[in-house]
């Protein structure tokens, strides 16, 4: 499936349906001028692909399905594609950025739709609080490895990145943008000449590796689960639509883009990971040291120092990943401020830098707020990290299944459209099922993300209890406090009208 073809909703929005919001309008006071590029430096940023190459990937293969890791995020990609399709369909119709809140809104009603307006808001939080966690991991990790030395409490790293990306979130998107940019070109080279050199070299066992016999072999559920996690930021392009030129095209092709980078990039990672050890000790190697062995083999088939650079630059990707979460986060925050759901001043963008800069301070305090309590409570580092993204992770997914379920019923509603079957019912139909079942396996073995088994049950309960609390908390407002009930999500027509 070419970008080309998934590009259908890239047209004007048909008769009827509302046209898109100017960039910079007055209906959100933000401004920016975010093209395609930019978009795709944002969402690989969020994603940090050293850090997950170095991370996840080699896990992946050791503790999920083995030899088949590259075709697993090969499979990933497709489906993740496919989910694509609605979205931007969907997208296309909308007025308001807002992600998941709007479109969920609009699909299965303000009371759903606010629901997932909480969830996305915690879902980015912990995935962020986790990120500052992992940036501590990565600092203590170049301590240790590169300069032989050690240093403060992992909380103080944390505390370090986290100043630095309030202040930077506080201001213009563009200006974070121009750092996001500057980091995800630093390490996609340090990977790609990795792969470059372990293909022409071949490694110790030659290039051919069977990647169709282990595919439902080992953890299977779990190689999806954190395949997935390594594919996440593609959805959080919406959020920007408001600060984008030429909207309507700029983030269809960013998120068609970025998806199938990440995805090819994992890929051929994986791959190339297998190869420079020999398929007989990849797995072992990995289950050793994952991030050390990834480092080992970038010394040996680059250079020695190159394996320093790339320590250096887990540092950089993580930081830029924290950025980038800390900046989807704020602007989720400003979207219920501006629709009366959250207190009114959250949802206005500062005058001078045209940014939402009281929604990114919040964001930023409950981040802190995140990691802080574990450092105080005694956790240690890695704790900290496993609870808090393996559980952003599942959240996340949560996200995706409900928002192509709203892409389907969002268009079911609206019959007198000229729309293609493919975009509005088949490609979220099959991308429902197939996230569907992977948030039951996620569910199913959320103990082994998580690491805990009495966090894992508390937070499916809690997942319960915050779905069902805000949909009540919607009826509320629709008998109590009907104006506010009309700006959730800012839809003129939603499920439940």
């Amino acid at each position: 499936m070419s970008v080309d073809d998934l590009s259908n909703t890239e047209r004007p929005p048909v008769a009827g349906a509302a046209a898109p919001q100017p960039t910079g309008s007055a209906t959100t006071g933000l401004r920016g001028n975010l093209g395609v590029a930019s978009l795709i430096a944002t969402v690989i940023a969020f994603n940090g692909p050293l850090a997950m190459l170095a991370g996840f990937v080699p896990i992946v293969i050791s503790t999920g399905n083995g030899l088949s890791a590259p075709l697993t995020y090969l499979v990933l990609g497709v489906v993740v594609l496919v989910f694509s399709v609605g979205l931007n369909a969907m997208a296309s119709r909308m007025t308001h950025p807002g992600a998941f809140y709007t479109y969920i809104t609009a699909g299965l009603g303000r009371p759903a739709g606010l629901a997932a307006g909480f969830l996305a808001l915690l879902t980015y939080l912990a995935l962020g609080a986790g990120t500052y966690a992992l940036f501590a991991i990565m600092a203590e990790h170049l301590l240790t490895d590169t300069f032989a030395a050690a240093g403060p409490p992992w909380w103080v790293w944390a505390l370090l990145a986290w100043a630095a990306c309030t202040a930077l979130s506080m201001f213009n998107i563009e200006l974070s943008a121009k750092v996001l940019g500057v980091f995800m070109l630093c390490e996609m080279a340090i990977v790609l000449v990795w792969d470059a050199c372990v293909l022409a070299d071949g490694g110790p066992e030659g290039r051919s590796v069977d990647v169709f016999s282990d595919f439902f072999s080992g953890s299977f559920a779990l190689a999806m689960v954190f395949g997935a996690l390594c594919l996440t930021g593609f959805e959080s392009l919406q959020v920007f639509r408001s600060e984008t030129r030429d909207a309507a095209r700029a983030v269809p092709r960013a998120t068609y883009l970025s998806v199938t980078m990440l995805a090819g990039l994992y890929a051929l990672g994986a791959f190339c990971y297998i190869i420079s050890y020999g398929p007989s000790q990849a797995v072992a190697a990995g289950a050793k040291d994952p991030t050390g062995s990834v480092l080992s083999s970038i010394r040996i088939y680059v250079f020695s120092a190159a394996g320093d650079i790339a320590n250096v630059l887990l540092l950089t990707s993580t930081f830029a990943a924290c950025l980038a979460i800390q900046n989807i986060s704020a602007r989720y925050f400003f979207t219920l401020g501006g629709d009366g759901v959250l207190p009114a001043r959250i949802g206005r963008a500062n005058i001078k830098h045209g940014s939402p800069m009281i929604a990114a301070a919040i964001a930023g305090a409950l981040m802190l707020l995140g990691f802080g309590i574990a450092a105080l409570f005694g956790y240690s580092v890695v704790e900290t990290f496993t609870v808090l993204t393996g559980l952003g992770g599942f959240w996340l997914i949560a996200l995706w299944v409900g928002t192509s379920v709203a892409v389907v019923r969002f268009f079911h509603t609206r019959r007198t459209e000229s729309t293609r079957a493919w975009q509005v019912l088949i490609a979220p139909v099959l991308a429902a099922c197939a996230l569907g079942a992977i948030l039951v396996l996620s569910a199913i073995h959320l103990e082994e993300i998580v690491a805990s088994a009495t966090v894992a049950n508390l937070s499916l309960v809690f997942l319960a209890v915050l779905l069902i609390g805000g949909m009540a908390l919607g009826l509320w407002y629709r008998t109590n406090r009907p104006d506010t009930y009309r700006r959730i999500g800012k839809q003129a027509e939603t499920a439940d009208s």
